[in-house]
């Protein structure tokens, strides 16, 4: 399902630098991680000036409309109902659905009249850094984390940016341990273990790993460079939040070799 029209979304690319792809593509590896993409946008340029994720959770009250216009955003609704309109163009999203918000385009969000619309907002923003809230008023938004995107992870050309949830079976064998193309911002949805390797390489694992606990609305820096891995709870799947920028036509994710 598309939120709007391809050529609504091409209008906007044309002023923005953006364009949006199919916002739900899920892909299952057997007994591995289920990846469901969320929201698909792309960026023509990373490399004019530095560039940073902020992430924020967002209350909007029962039945309020809130108008947005503002950065590159992907929302993910954690709890209530919400209707996103651009134009002519709804979106009905419901607990556990995201979108893309598109720079430079008013948009109207409006949350169910049964409950507050509770929600978390990926922004992707250019330095210097912005005071400015993520949402305005009937909205609350309390900012959780801001994230460099390192230089030395962005090269020329278009980029992917991306919101995924990913969910490891409970379980399940831990993945090969990787590191990202990019970079990642992760918000823990539901509980589980990282494993780092503190000075390993994409070429072999050196150093003793150890092994952290990640708990419900944690937050986890993913750069280039960063060696980990994610594993479930015996009872339980480890659910994760992802907010991606990678250079196009490479993959996300680079494993040790």
């Amino acid at each position: 399902m598309y939120f709007l029209s391809r050529q609504f979304w091409l209008a906007a690319a044309v002023a923005s630098a953006f364009t949006l792809s199919s916002p739900l593509v899920a892909q299952t590896i057997e007994k591995g991680p289920v990846r469901t993409v969320l929201a698909l946008g792309r960026v023509a340029s990373m490399i004019e000036t530095p560039m940073y994720f902020k992430l924020s959770r967002v209350a909007i009250p029962a039945a309020a409309t809130v108008v947005y216009r503002g950065d590159h955003s992907m929302i993910y609704l954690l709890s209530g109902a919400l209707t996103v309109t651009a134009a002519n163009d709804k979106r009905a999203l419901q607990q556990g659905e995201g979108t893309y918000l598109p720079p430079g385009i008013e948009l109207t969000l409006q949350a169910g009249a049964g409950a507050v619309a509770e929600l978390l907002q990926y922004q992707l923003l250019r330095a210097p850094y912005s005071a400015t809230p993520a949402m305005k008023a009937p909205a609350s938004a309390v900012e959780l984390h801001q994230m460099n995107i390192p230089a030395n992870a962005l090269k020329a050309g278009p980029y992917e940016f991306s919101m995924t949830r990913v969910t490891l079976p409970a379980g399940a064998s831990r993945p090969r341990p990787h590191t990202r193309s990019g970079a990642a911002l992760y918000y823990v949805l539901s509980e589980g273990t990282i494993t780092l390797w503190p000075s390993a390489t994409v070429d072999a694992l050196t150093g003793e790993s150890r092994s952290e606990p990640r708990q419900v609305g944690t937050i986890q820096e993913e750069p280039y460079g960063f060696i980990h891995s994610w594993s479930p709870k015996a009872d339980a799947p480890l659910v994760l939040l992802q907010a991606n920028i990678s250079q196009e036509g490479v993959p996300e994710i680079i494993f040790v070799k």
